[in-house]
């Protein structure tokens, strides 16, 4: 049986999993119990149930009000200019602009689709939250099907609020993953590759909700 393809890396069309299949997903589906830790101090274990039972329920993407909740806890901008690195010095606003829509979109169109199937049965053991000054790092151990996975989330505080703005697994940074693969492109292909490249991605997640 082929390896599972998942969509989520704007650099190559697809993931190809086998042992690790169940990593890549959980990077952002299980960003979901962090959500709205920044707005209540309820336990970890009060706020996985609460979300999880808005997550199971139905695609994300066919509720707005959800998926605006959602969306909003996380810093798309802080996220996108972490992957462009010092490349963010050398782009217009337009191209920030578009570059910051485009990983929101992928992200969004990619995982949002899978969460009520892949936040079933799924065990998460959070150990202590490191904060230094506005950022914040919250280890866990990921659990399902008798795999486990290190998850770390990385959160910066924006206002009074916390928003996650990368995750590692198995000290893989999503975040670093992509700004490598990106340099790559550049140096081969240019901004241009890089825009062309991210465009097909988009197209292709679009074309797939309409068939």
């Amino acid at each position: 049986m082929a390896p599972f393809c998942f969509y989520i890396d704007p650099i190559k069309n697809c993931y190809f999993m086998k042992a690790k299949s169940m990593k890549i997903i959980f990077t952002f589906l299980l960003l979901v119990p962090l959500f709205v830790k920044a707005q209540t101090e309820a336990a970890p274990e009060v706020l996985i149930q609460n979300i999880f039972s808005l997550a199971q329920k139905e695609n994300p993407l066919n509720n707005p009000k959800t998926k605006s909740e959602l969306d909003s806890h996380f810093d798309f901008k802080q996220m996108s200019m972490n992957i462009l690195g010092s490349e963010a010095n050398k782009r217009s606003a337009a191209d920030l602009k578009w570059f910051e829509d485009s990983i929101k979109e992928i992200i969004t169109k990619t995982v949002y689709p899978k969460a009520p199937e892949f936040l079933q049965g799924v065990k998460i053991t959070y150990k202590s939250t490191l904060v230094d000054g506005n950022k914040a790092t919250v280890p866990s151990t990921v659990a399902k099907k008798g795999e486990k996975t290190d998850v770390s989330y990385q959160l910066i505080k924006s206002g009074s609020n916390w928003k996650v703005i990368d995750v590692s697994i198995d000290d893989e940074s999503w975040v670093k993953t992509i700004n490598d693969k990106m340099t790559k492109t550049l140096k081969e292909k240019g901004w241009v590759g890089v825009k062309d490249m991210i465009n097909k991605r988009v197209k292709a997640l679009n074309e797939k909700k309409k068939s």
